[in-house]
């Protein structure tokens, strides 16, 4: 990793750190780069604003996400079926676990905040409904539509739920994907 990227990176960490204890707005750019002990400007070096910010770790994430997804319905799509579905629903909602803090920030904050945000996250969203509802298509479940629906809602709750009290909800995940017929 070059010198760059390690900076970067320390933005980042930093970055999500200082804009989950504060909040969005809260949060200044001296925070952030106070916490990655780094100089002021040295943050507008690789980032055009606070928002231009946040916007480069979602998408981040959301190419992470995407990326796991493609993979678990090429794995379907090649009959490796119980890999694909690891990737696209177990992994995806293990990343999402550890993504929290950028959650928490979009869920609560940034969708609020700007028509960019607000973009963001729905074609984010429709994005995510149409992979998944092909994956079930593919798995040859009944109803995929509404059932692609329940799932990313599903998420969506279970992802606040461990945000607002940190109560454990990979187990309740797994409950929900065999109710939906994913898992046996």
């Amino acid at each position: 990793m070059s010198q760059s990227q390690k900076t970067r990176e320390k933005l980042v960490e930093a970055g999500k750190k200082v804009i989950y204890e504060k909040g969005f707005h809260c949060a200044r750019v001296s925070d952030i780069t106070e916490k990655a002990g780094l100089a002021h400007g040295t943050f507008y070096l690789y980032f055009e604003s606070k928002e231009k910010f946040l916007l480069s770790l979602l998408e981040t994430v959301k190419e992470e996400l995407l990326s796991l997804m493609e993979n678990g319905i090429s794995l379907i799509r090649e009959g490796n079926s119980e890999q694909g579905k690891v990737l696209l629903f177990l992994r995806t909602f293990d990343l999402m676990i550890k993504e929290r803090e950028l959650a928490k920030i979009l869920f609560f904050e940034a969708i609020c905040t700007s028509a960019e945000f607000q973009k963001f996250y729905k074609e984010s969203k429709e994005i995510f409904l149409r992979k998944t509802q092909e994956s079930l298509e593919l798995l040859g479940l009944s109803k995929s539509e509404i059932k692609a629906h329940i799932l990313l809602g599903t998420a969506r709750h279970f992802i606040e739920m461990l945000i607002l009290s940190n109560k454990e909800v990979s187990s309740k995940w797994i409950e929900v994907l065999k109710e939906v017929g994913v898992f046996s």
